[in-house]
């Protein structure tokens, strides 16, 4: 009778291949009854018995070792026993599959085929298998099971190793953790919150009937009086911007402080319909629009004020060098001109002298741009703009603009009127810069110190070409010209002698069937079949190509393959 653990007495003995091994048959065959008779106190073996016990005592110190493991890989009592009677329902193959991946993950480089089937006759490793395979079907699942191991674990390194890592988002930096106190004065809660919204809406709406009432008690003398520059228009809108500012109200739950009406209502309803009317994100999609239809909104949009965009080129259309978009400062100009004007009558009695004295009349001074610059032009360099420039954070935030940026904002027109100087001489490089100066003061796209640096580099490089003379030269010569046809050359170029001439109608043709190249096509033009077969109509007394192709030279009349 077998011992217990042993192999079954009919199981099939291992192949030739597995002899070839040396004693690896030897060992695989007799391995559980040898190990039964050590383990009794038996004779002792060959070499092979030995090597065998050796093996399966450092087997038994490993799984010590890893004595946290038995209860779910090795065979033990209890609840792992129970683990392992479910785990060995299946296929033997299966199973046998599963005990060498865990062998060759736990225990790699002891995994020879020797040991691992020692475990698998043993049933020391889960799940179970009874009864075992024989040496050669074990042998062939083996080979199977540690390519495939080698394969994955090989392309699991290079996996890693062409992962690229950022290493900056990986370094984390110190940080200390803060400690976030929780607000307990009332003020801070949901309370007080509700009526601080309901009072931001209380303040939108008196600042609304106090610009009303600003304007019903300080009316304009005409319409559109903000347009004119009288004396009476400029002092009732600074008297009103006046009483504005000195009574507009702050609200608490708005950072900015809006001067409109308008905006400041809208803000108002905005927070009380996202705190307490928005449920979804329907609802906030179509809050604007119901903002925008609100009654009051409408009113108060159409009475707003213009802003400095509409006005100030308006200005500077008129011819205005002293004008500014806040009335308080345009008071304080005209008053300063008054002033001005009343000492002259003091001093000079005349008209002329007065007239001199008044600071619109003031001569020009040639540095008026500031930075060592010549610049003595008349009516260019006007009042300061107040349309809102900047950002609204980031790193530039609050940074005073730069010499030039601030030069630009006093212009009257942005013109490039200080770079029109030293042109090139010759006269096509001339013409090509000057365009160049109309079309960027024109643009809208580039800064001031680009235009600046492109007309800069541009004449840079026109004043170190040659003559364009030489240049129309040579593409006269190697380029190929269109000559015109027959009956244009008799009437308009009697004297002039060309080589070839061309039949009607070819300027058609040509457009039909050659393409032209654009410089701002992203795809080739499509041109039909019908033009590609385009072919010209007969004309009557037609002579053919040879007669239009002869030309006349001083030698006499050439034909077209004479002068080939």
């Amino acid at each position: 009778e077998p011992a217990a653990g042993s192999a079954p007495p009919d199981a099939p003995s291992p192949s030739r291949a597995s002899q070839r091994r040396g004693v690896a048959g030897s060992r695989m065959r007799g391995a559980p009854q040898e190990e039964e008779q050590a383990s009794s106190g038996g004779p002792q073996g060959n070499l092979g018995s030995r090597v065998l016990q050796q093996a399966m005592r450092e087997a038994k110190l490993r799984e010590r070792v890893r004595a946290g493991m038995d209860s779910g890989h090795m065979a033990g009592d209890g609840e792992g026993a129970a683990q392992v009677s479910e785990l060995a329902q299946g296929d033997p193959e299966d199973l046998t599959r599963k005990q060498l991946q865990w062998m060759f993950k736990e225990i790699p480089g002891q995994s020879s085929v020797t040991f691992c089937y020692l475990l698998h006759c043993k049933t020391a490793v889960a799940p179970k298998v009874h009864p075992p395979l024989d040496a050669e079907a074990f042998e062939a699942l083996y080979n199977e099971e540690r390519h495939k191991f080698r394969t994955d674990r090989r392309f699991d390194i290079l996996r890693r190793r062409r992962k690229r890592r950022n290493h900056f988002q990986l370094n984390a930096g110190y940080s200390e953790p803060e400690v976030q106190f929780q607000a307990e004065e009332p003020e801070f809660q949901e309370r007080w919150r509700v009526q601080s919204i309901a009072e931001d809406v209380w303040k939108a709406e008196y600042y609304q009937h106090l610009y009303r009432k600003a304007h019903t008690d300080i009316p304009e003398v005409e319409p559109l009086a903000t347009r004119k520059d009288r004396l009476a228009d400029v002092f009732a809108a600074s008297y009103r911007k006046h009483l504005l500012d000195q009574n507009r109200p702050v609200l608490t739950h708005e950072l900015a402080d809006f001067e409109n009406p308008y905006m400041m209502k809208r803000s108002a309803l905005e927070r009380v319909l996202s705190e307490r009317c928005v449920r979804n994100q329907l609802d906030e999609r179509v809050m604007p629009r119901v903002l925008d239809k609100h009654p009051d909104l409408v009113k108060l949009r159409a009475e707003a004020a213009l802003p400095p965009e509409v006005l100030e080129p308006l200005a500077a259309f008129r011819g205005d060098t002293r004008w500014s978009f806040d009335a308080r400062e345009r008071l304080a100009q005209k008053l300063e001109g008054v002033s001005s004007a009343l000492e002259a009558v003091e001093a000079w009695p005349s008209a002329a002298d007065v007239a001199e004295a008044l600071p619109e009349n003031a001569p020009v001074d040639p540095n008026q741009v500031g930075g060592g610059i010549y610049h003595p032009w008349r009516n260019h360099i006007g009042f300061e703009s107040l349309v809102p420039s900047g950002v609204a954070g980031g790193t530039k935030f609050g940074q005073p603009p730069t010499v030039l940026e601030d030069q630009a904002r006093r212009m009257r027109y942005p013109t490039l009127q200080r770079v029109a100087h030293t042109l090139p001489a010759d006269p096509k490089w001339r013409a090509h810069v000057v365009r160049t100066i109309r079309v960027l003061e024109r643009s809208k796209d580039w800064d001031f110190q680009s235009k600046l640096n492109a007309v800069n580099k541009m004449k840079d490089i026109y004043d170190g070409l040659k003559p364009s003379a030489e240049y129309t030269a040579q593409l006269d010569e190697k380029l190929p010209l269109n000559r015109v046809p027959s009956h244009l050359k008799r009437k308009f170029a009697k004297d002039k002698q060309y080589v070839k001439t061309f039949p009607k109608r070819f300027l058609l043709k040509k457009s039909f069937t050659r393409y032209r190249a654009s410089l701002t096509a992203d795809a080739p033009m499509k041109v039909s079949q019908a033009k590609h077969n385009f072919k010209e109509p007969a004309a009557e007394g037609d002579l053919g190509p040879s007669s239009r192709e002869t030309s006349e030279s001083p030698s006499g009349p050439q034909t077209k393959a004479n002068i080939t």
